[in-house]
């Protein structure tokens, strides 16, 4: 019986299921600008994270590395009648008592306060780099500004997570769900990777329990995407490696990555299954790379880095009477239409899918990067490339966000007229 789905990453009103047969677009049919390039310095640099859109169409996100000590910032782009103003909401000031390098996306509770990970700091000294991660939180206060409070540190021991890098999801009970890429189990470098949950506390505090440890192949390792929660408590998500599937030879690596499903059991703890395991044969797509999005009827949408016999492609998993099944939608070329899809999809307001590549595009001899849009066609779907890396932004890690107009907004780790320290585009397609 198939169960039923919250939808909290948006709907694909489009059937899926149908192979790719147009061949690229290779011109840009969008309209683009750079809103805002980073300088290196105190505003933030090198984006690596997806970006928040609030209420009032303002953008929210992190940066990597700069700040007032180097360690990474939150900021916020407002929207003006003269374009768009950059604010530091915070900047890490790294050491024990706080997290630094964040590399994922934020996420607002009902009343507006933020949420997200730092994959370094915090207190422990088990993880390479100075700390094993954070989770924090960002609340507005009675100056105009911005506290922040570290709700978590990963210690990278004892089976706990270590560096968070994916989006954080909250439940209907306010609880916080996210992955470690390593930590946990360490049958795998650096660890398996974690599932976990935060738990608030009425005195303010919050308790971190890991609700699943990968352990390497067969099992799942490193988790890739961020969860994915049902209204029945159950958690999907992909890992990048491990599986029962093999694409190399030895270690975790061994594994072509995993669909995972997490039940939760009656008497408490949670029961792990790995509905689907990717491999590397018949053209399919291996290695997921970036979230999931989850249908109306039960079906999921990803990336992967790897596979579909080119460099990365997109794939659907439906559940069907035999189990779970893949359809490759689209395989990339590399140049001109992208290589090695990273980060999450999105859909459009006529539901069209919405990427980024890392790697390839017309430009790819200088610049690396694309950012795409999938189409249904006529039964078909149709990729074509909204925008090609260039000087001006290059090398996205991170997918795009879109507004109710349809306007695509994400972030370059290169680039920038401030130099090349990143850069936030806005696009029209």
């Amino acid at each position: 019986m198939r169960r039923t789905v919250l939808l909290t990453l948006g709907m694909l009103p489009l059937a899926l299921g149908m192979r790719l047969a147009f061949p690229p677009d290779t011109a840009e049919a969008s309209s683009s600008k750079i809103i805002y390039s980073f300088a290196g310095g105190a505003d933030g640099a090198y984006p690596e994270s997806d970006l928040t859109l609030d209420a009032a169409g303002n953008l929210f996100g992190t940066t990597n590395q700069g700040g007032a000590v180097g360690g990474g910032t939150v900021f916020e782009l407002t929207r003006t009648k003269d374009g768009w103003t950059h604010q530091v909401l915070y900047s890490f000031a790294v050491g024990p008592n706080d997290g630094a390098g964040p590399t994922a996306g934020l996420v607002f509770d009902s009343v507006g306060n933020l949420y997200g990970t730092t994959a370094g700091g915090g207190g422990s000294s088990n993880c390479e780099g100075g700390g094993c991660g954070t989770v924090f939180k960002l609340a507005r206060n009675s100056h105009g500004g911005w506290t922040e409070s570290v709700l978590y540190s990963f210690t990278g021991s004892n089976g706990d997570g270590a560096s968070p890098n994916t989006d954080l999801v909250f439940d209907s009970q306010g609880n916080l769900y996210g992955t470690t890429a390593g930590g946990g189990q360490n049958r795998c470098y650096s660890g398996c990777g974690i599932v976990f949950r935060l738990t608030p506390n009425s005195n303010g505090t919050w308790t971190e329990s890991i609700i699943y440890a990968f352990a390497g192949a067969p099992d799942g390792a490193n988790p890739a995407s961020a969860v994915i929660l049902d209204n029945n408590g159950n958690i999907y998500g992909t890992t990048a490696y491990g599986g029962t599937e093999p694409c190399e030879k030895g270690g975790h690596f061994s594994g072509c990555g995993s669909l995972y499903e997490l039940t939760p059991n009656s008497g408490g703890g949670w029961t792990e299954t790995l509905p689907y395991n990717f491999h590397r044969f018949q053209g399919t797509a291996r290695t997921p790379s970036g979230g999931l999005l989850l249908t109306a009827d039960g079906q999921l949408l990803g990336s992967s880095s790897i596979g579909g016999d080119r460099v990365g492609a997109l794939f659907q998993l439906q559940e069907t009477k035999k189990g779970w099944e893949q359809t490759v939608l689209y395989r990339f070329y590399g140049s001109p239409d992208g290589e090695s899809p990273v980060g999450r999809l999105v859909i459009g307001p006529n539901g069209e899918v919405y990427g980024a590549t890392a790697n390839g595009g017309s430009n790819a001899i200088q610049y690396n990067g694309t950012v795409f849009e999938l189409e249904h066609v006529n039964g078909r779907w149709k990729e074509r490339v909204l925008f090609n890396a260039n000087s001006a932004a290059y090398s996205p890690q991170a997918g795009p966000t879109v507004d109710s107009q349809g306007h695509l907004y994400g972030t370059f780790a290169g680039g920038g007229q401030g130099g090349n320290f990143g850069a936030v585009y806005e696009i029209i397609p």
